[in-house]
C-alpha cells in the first residue's frame, strides 16, 4: 500500500489507489464529460505546461488555477483555457446545478496536475466526501500519491524526474477522444 506524500494526510477509510498512466489514460478517454485543473507547479518546466497543453488539445477543457494562465499565455495557447480560483471551482464543482465552464453541465471526471500538494490534497477531499450527485471522479497526474483522489501517480522522487516525464507522455498517447 502506498503511503501518502504528506504522512499527515489521512483518507479515512476509502483510500484512491495506484494506476499506471495507460489506466488513467483509459478513464479519461471514457469519461463522459472531463475536466483538466491545473496549478503553478506545472510552471516549474515548460515540459509540463506542454503536456497539458496536449491534453487540452484532446479536447479536454482546462481550468488554469493560481498564477498557471501564466504558462498558456507564455505559449499562446488559450483555447478552453478558463481562469478559475481553485477553492471556487471546487465548491462549483460540488454543485449538481453548475452548468460547467461551458454551459453545458458539470463535470463527472477531474484531472489534478500541478497544484501544490496541500492545497490539491484537500481540494481532493472536499470533492471525495462531499460531493453530490452528479458524482464527480478524480486522478491526480502530479508527481505525488494523493489518497483522496480515485487514482494517482505513485510518489516519484526528484532524481526520477525523466521517469515521471515518461509516464506523463505515456499518459497523453493513451488518452483517445
Amino acid at each position: 500500500m502506498e503511503v501518502a506524500f504528506d504522512v499527515a494526510n489521512v483518507s479515512g477509510p476509502e483510500m484512491g489507489g495506484i494506476a499506471p498512466p495507460e489506466v488513467i489514460g483509459s478513464y479519461i478517454s471514457s469519461a463522459r464529460k472531463p475536466l483538466l485543473v491545473v496549478g503553478s507547479e506545472m510552471l516549474r518546466d515548460d515540459f509540463f505546461v506542454e503536456i497539458a497543453i496536449e491534453i487540452g488539445k484532446k479536447g479536454i477543457p482546462i481550468a488554469a488555477t493560481g498564477h498557471s494562465i501564466r504558462g498558456f499565455v507564455e505559449k499562446e495557447y488559450t483555447e478552453n483555457v478558463h481562469y478559475y480560483n481553485l477553492h471556487e471551482l471546487t465548491n462549483y464543482l460540488r454543485d449538481p446545478n453548475w452548468k460547467g465552464l461551458d454551459g453545458e453541465g458539470n463535470y463527472d471526471f477531474v484531472i489534478f496536475y500541478g497544484i501544490i500538494y496541500y492545497y490539491a490534497s484537500q481540494m481532493l477531499s472536499c470533492l471525495k466526501n462531499f460531493a453530490t450527485e452528479p458524482l464527480v471522479r478524480t486522478v491526480s497526474i502530479d508527481r505525488y500519491y494523493h489518497p483522496n483522489a480515485r487514482m494517482s501517480f505513485t510518489n516519484i522522487m526528484p532524481r526520477m524526474e525523466e521517469e515521471y516525464k515518461d509516464m506523463l507522455d505515456k499518459l497523453v498517447e493513451s488518452i483517445k477522444r
